[in-house]
């Protein structure tokens, strides 16, 4: 099988920390059901992964149980906009959790 490209979400295959082995990408629900494949990132020089992270990248499933990436892409960033407007100045607010306390 040759170079390919794929989208998905980073997740983490076990209960503890997220570590190189531990990685797996989660496709959509639409185009794959949500299936999970194991990432084997010994062939990336330099990476940043968190759980639920998307990502697109590029290289191979030879075997069809571990895509192995040679290449994370980088998303194209945002044009900024100005909005000019003569209305009111609007306030946005915004915040992060966790929602719950720790001891719950």
């Amino acid at each position: 099988q040759g170079e390919c490209r794929v989208v998905g979400r980073v997740c983490c295959d076990s209960s503890g920390k997220m570590n190189s082995s531990s990685v797996v990408l989660e496709g959509s629900i639409d185009v794959s059901y949500g299936k999970r494949v194991a990432v084997d990132l010994r062939a990336v020089d330099k990476y940043a992964l968190f759980p639920g992270q998307i990502v697109a990248l590029e290289g191979t499933n030879p075997t069809g149980r571990k895509f192995i990436p040679t290449k994370i892409l980088q998303p194209v960033p945002l044009k900024k906009r100005v909005i000019t407007s003569a209305a009111k100045p609007v306030t946005i607010f915004g915040a992060c959790g966790p929602s719950t306390p720790q001891d719950s």
